[in-house]
């Protein structure tokens, strides 16, 4: 009979050492979270809970997320995405599943965002108004740089905001996925040796509607980047539109083009 009491004691701890971990409090998620990363108003437990407010620290500037929901799925923590998050800030939505794979790189599957233009100019010098969307199969970062990325980003009713006046310029599309293959060198005195096939990520620019239409691509190999854009339509013959973006474009027959590369 010993062993059976020793059996049920070892039962017995087992299921209070469950209920506790069940039990552990929201708040000790912001313990894990980084700096950059901040919650207020939480409820629930870690493995499901909910913050009032979240927002992220980004150069200084604070980019809200608004209410967030999460959860954990631990059967899903040694492999998957366990983390399952949803974050509401008015119409602009996040939602995503996130998990860490076997090399160290973050991975989000079903990444859903929905966000204004005019919200991104704290962040960047951007002069449109509008609305993107996205959807993500997949996207995979490492410490410095995005590994993958499949999926689109889509544009709606973009307008460019001129003190003038806006000037609608229309929807459009990215299609995102990988490019041609390269070769990374990791020391370039050893370029045989420490050479990797590394894709770049490619965008494949098109236009849904609207009076600039816009073709081309954007590429982001590693920390470099080039935008390959042709632009035609009654907007891309405007002389005062012309004027605004001729820092960045170069006028021809049709319309322009923008031909920027760059390091990020």
């Amino acid at each position: 009979m010993d062993w059976l009491i020793q059996r049920r004691r070892g039962v017995v701890m087992a299921l209070l050492a469950a209920l506790l971990l069940m039990n552990v409090p929201a708040r000790v998620m912001t313990w894990l979270l980084p700096d950059e990363v901040k919650l207020s108003g939480l409820s629930g437990t870690f493995w499901s809970g909910q913050a009032v407010r979240s927002w992220l620290m980004v150069d200084g500037q604070a980019v809200m997320l608004g209410k967030v929901q999460w959860r954990i799925s631990p059967w899903r923590l040694l492999w998957s995405t366990p983390l399952e998050v949803n974050a509401e800030w008015g119409d602009q939505l996040l939602s995503t599943r996130l998990g860490v794979g076997i090399t160290g790189q973050w991975v989000l599957r079903d990444t859903g965002i929905a966000v204004h233009l005019d919200s991104l100019r704290a962040l960047m010098p951007l002069y449109l108004s509008g609305r993107a969307t996205g959807e993500f199969d997949a996207i995979r970062l490492s410490h410095d740089s995005l590994e993958e990325v499949r999926g689109r980003v889509r544009l709606h009713n973009t307008a460019w905001t001129a003190r003038s006046g806006n000037i609608p310029l229309g929807s459009y599309r990215v299609d995102i996925g990988q490019g041609a293959e390269r070769a990374e060198v990791g020391d370039p005195n050893e370029r045989e040796a420490n050479s990797t096939g590394v894709r770049d990520l490619k965008g494949v620019v098109s236009t849904e509607d609207g009076s600039l239409v816009l073709n081309g691509t954007i590429t982001l190999a590693g920390a470099r980047y080039s935008i390959d854009l042709n632009a035609t339509g009654p907007v891309a013959r405007d002389e005062s539109f012309r004027r605004a973006v001729s820092l960045l474009a170069t006028p021809n027959s049709t319309g322009f083009e923008v031909l920027i590369s760059g390091q990020l």
